[in-house]
Formats: C-alpha cells, sequence, structure tokens
C-alpha cells in the first residue's frame, strides 16, 4: 500500500492540504509527490485524472465557504483515483449543498452516545472486535468478493469467539461465476419515504464476472454449494486477476479453513411486526451481527471520502446501488446519526478504511436493498492454532521460514510496483465501478 494521501485542509488564494504525515502542502506539491511514488509520469491520463480529482475537491471547498457553510465530510485524495475519472465539476456545487453544515464544525473525535454499536471495536456485546484487517481490492471491482469474505470472517469469530480467520477473497473471486436470481421482500416498500421504485418483493439477477463484478449473495451461495471448502488467505492470496476465466481449484477437506451452510435476507417479510422505518429495521438486523450490504459509490464524493459523515443523494433507481461492503454499526455524533461500513479500499480511504454513513427514512443510500447474513459458519481443518507452549502454523511452514519468504517478497514487490500500477491503469477501462 502506497502511503502518499491528503485531505484538502483550506482554501484561500491557494488551497492547502495535509500530507499523510501531517505536513501542509499546496496542490501542486502533494500532486507531484504522489505520481513520484506511483512511479507514473507527470503529464499522463493517471496523473490528469488525479488532478482533476483534487480540482473537484477544491471546487466543493469553495462552493461552501462562499456560502459561509462548512462540510459534514472530510474529502481527500489517494492513490486508488488515478485509476477513475473525477465527477463533472459543475457536480461540485451539489455535493457541497448536500454536506453543508453551519460554521463553526464542531465535530466529536469519539462517540460518548449510548447510542452505538461497533462490531469492529469494543463497542457490541462480545466486547471486542469480531472483524477482519482492511483489505484493498486495488483496481479490481471485487467489492462483491470482499464484501462476502469479510462477512464470513466475522460469522466464524462470532462461533468460535476467537479472532478472525483471514479467507481468500481470491477464490471466490476465481470460483463464484455466472448468473444467479434471488428474490428479496421488502416489508417497508410503499411506507414513508421509500422510494416508489422498491416493490415488496423483486427479483434480482446478478452476474458474478471476476474483476466484472457481481453479487455477494450470488458468492455466498457458491460458498455454501460449490466451493463448500474455503481457503485460507494464507493458500490462496489475492491477485487483483482481472480474468473471468481464473483458474478454479478445488480446496480439499484438509485445507479448508471455514465452511458455510449458506445465507439469508437480514430483512424479510416479517421484519416489519414493530416498525416499517428502514433505519430502525437495520438497526435490530444489526443485533445480530454485522451485514453484508450494497449501496451507491458514484462519483469523486464517495471516492475521496476522508472522514466526517457522508451523505448519499436519493435513490432514484437500482442503477445507483453499485458497491458492496460491509455494515458494522451505527453511531452518533454532532454531524447526526450514522452507519458505520467497513469498505475493501485499504486503510488510506475514508476512517482506516472505514465510512460514517448519515442514516435516513429511504433506503439508507441503497443499504436496505440487499443486507444479507452468513449462516452456519463453521471452522476448516486448515485454521491456523497456537496451542500452550508451540508455534503458529502457516501453511506448513513456520514463522521463522515465512519471514524470509516475507523479506524476498517485499523486495520484488518494490520493484514490481510501478509496472503493476501501468498494467492497472490499463486494465481501468474493463472494470465494473465497486
Amino acid at each position: 500500500m502506497l502511503p502518499t494521501a491528503g485531505s484538502l485542509v483550506s482554501c484561500a488564494d491557494d488551497c492547502l492540504w495535509a500530507r499523510y504525515d501531517g505536513r501542509l502542502v499546496h496542490g501542486p506539491e502533494l500532486l507531484s509527490a504522489m505520481l513520484d511514488d506511483l512511479g507514473i509520469g507527470h503529464v499522463t491520463a493517471a496523473a490528469r485524472r488525479l488532478r482533476a480529482h483534487m480540482d473537484f475537491i477544491e471546487a466543493v471547498y469553495r462552493h461552501a465557504d462562499d456560502r459561509g457553510h462548512g462540510l459534514s465530510v472530510v474529502l481527500g485524495v489517494h492513490s486508488r483515483l488515478a485509476f477513475h475519472d473525477a465527477s463533472p465539476i459543475h457536480d461540485a456545487a451539489a455535493i457541497a449543498q448536500r454536506h453543508a453544515v453551519p460554521l463553526p464544525v464542531h465535530r466529536r473525535q469519539l462517540d460518548t452516545s449510548s447510542d452505538i454499536l461497533n462490531w469492529c471495536s469494543r463497542a457490541n456485546p462480545y466486547e471486542r472486535s469480531i472483524c477482519g484487517d482492511v483489505k484493498s481490492q486495488k483496481a479490481c471491482g471485487s467489492c462483491w468478493a470482499f464484501a462476502a469474505t469479510d462477512l464470513i470472517e466475522t460469522a466464524l469469530s462470532m462461533t468460535t469467539g476467537s479472532t478472525p480467520v483471514a479467507l481468500s477473497t481470491q477464490q471466490l473471486l476465481s470460483c463464484s461465476k455466472g448468473t444467479q436470481v434471488h428474490t428479496f421482500a421488502y416489508c417497508f416498500a410503499n411506507t414513508g419515504n421509500v422510494p416508489s421504485w422498491l416493490a415488496s418483493s423483486k427479483q434480482w439477477s446478478a452476474v458474478n464476472d471476476a474483476c466484472g463484478g457481481g453479487m455477494t449473495q450470488n458468492a455466498l451461495t457458491d460458498a455454501a454449494t460449490k466451493i463448500r471448502n474455503l481457503a485460507p488467505r494464507l493458500n490462496w492470496p489475492y491477485t487483483d486477476a482481472n480474468r473471468s476465466n481464473a483458474s478454479c481449484i478445488a480446496v480439499p477437506d484438509s485445507g479448508a479453513a471455514a465452511h458455510i451452510r449458506g445465507w439469508e435476507p437480514a430483512l424479510d417479510a416479517s421484519s416489519c411486526a414493530n416498525t416499517s422505518d428502514p433505519a430502525a429495521l437495520l438497526k435490530n438486523a444489526l443485533q445480530l451481527g454485522p451485514i453484508a450490504v450494497a449501496m451507491n459509490a458514484q462519483g469523486t464524493a464517495f471516492a475521496s471520502y476522508n472522514g466526517g459523515v457522508y451523505k448519499c443523494p436519493d435513490i432514484v433507481n437500482s442503477s445507483m446501488i453499485d458497491h458492496a461492503l460491509l455494515l458494522v454499526g451505527h453511531g452518533s455524533g454532532s454531524d447526526g446519526d450514522y452507519w458505520i461500513l467497513k469498505n475493501s479500499y485499504g486503510t488510506q480511504w475514508g476512517i482506516n478504511g472505514f465510512m460514517h454513513l448519515r442514516t435516513d427514512s429511504m433506503l439508507n443510500c441503497g443499504l436496505n436493498v440487499f443486507p444479507v447474513r452468513v449462516l452456519g459458519a463453521s471452522v476448516g481443518a486448515a485454521v491456523p492454532i497456537i496451542d500452550g507452549g508451540g508455534s503458529l502454523d502457516f501453511a506448513g511452514l513456520s514463522f521463522v521460514v515465512w519471514a524470509i519468504v516475507l523479506g524476498v517478497v517485499t523486495a520484488l514487490t518494490t520493484i514490481a510496483t510501478a509496472v503493476g500500477v501501468h498494467v492497472a491503469i490499463k486494465r481501468r477501462a474493463n472494470l465494473h465501478r465497486c
């Protein structure tokens, strides 16, 4: 993961950005440092994309500042934006208006409200995190696979009482393919502020196509019925493979880190017994554990999110719901109530890889449309175990051996980074935004 990133701090005649190390710099200096770290030329399409994102973020800030407003969201720039086009500059005014808050803005650094649940911290009934590490899907539309493995990892941790086992996302990317149709029931449809396009029961058809995109429920179906033996990440690492024909290798029972029996919608026809409010329904469902969801992630504002409470545009049709991730909790702060989401953009993005999303009485940016949970998660034979005086075994090798391997891999990775970034940029044209 490349460290160079920055958040916009202020704009007068020129705009100041805070680098990842806290130093304040002007935009051109930050851009130059990012391009150098990425190994990208200063006169390239990637450079133009990064500059366009920075221009858009500065325009949002200036629109709000000109009207005496602050912003509920912190916007920043990071290496992932080199692979995605910026939003049109004329959209900056709408983004500024959506996230406008009165000045001065006083944000809480820590939540003191009792109305908080976070399965990735100690603020839950288990008083420990059940979440794995924040991962990066890189330049690949594989959010659906990461949401699936993140969900299974949390379910395993709840079942075993142990720290999460890192599962292979690449296995799902390589083995979960093709079209599936699933039916979801929406007891809250046709109530309150819920958009009229959402029916009380709806069939959804989706194709899992590696980096071309997919749906989490399709991956969970394949994990339970076709793959069965889920591999540990150590044995089947993520390769950012942008191929729908990536090789799927059967994992023997002895190599399985986990199994699941299936999945179910976290909301169904019976969920509205006590309320039909979409936010209340999600909060009730979260009491049982994290939920895989999908939301709207279109535009520079989402890609540039670097803190604060993000406010989503109205979901006027289902095509706006285009990104899968993990819903891990909810909280309340000076900017109102929000959802806590674990993303797969790496720790540079957002709040160390997480997002605070404003709650609403509609569809909560799409979270209410595809919420799913895992059924019957259990550990397999390949889970690394530490006994009383023993050593941790990783795929049959000792920690010392793997430390040596890691040193070699690190050196090779440094050499390959520049080449890999150029390849990723070329892939971008074929990727589903995820």
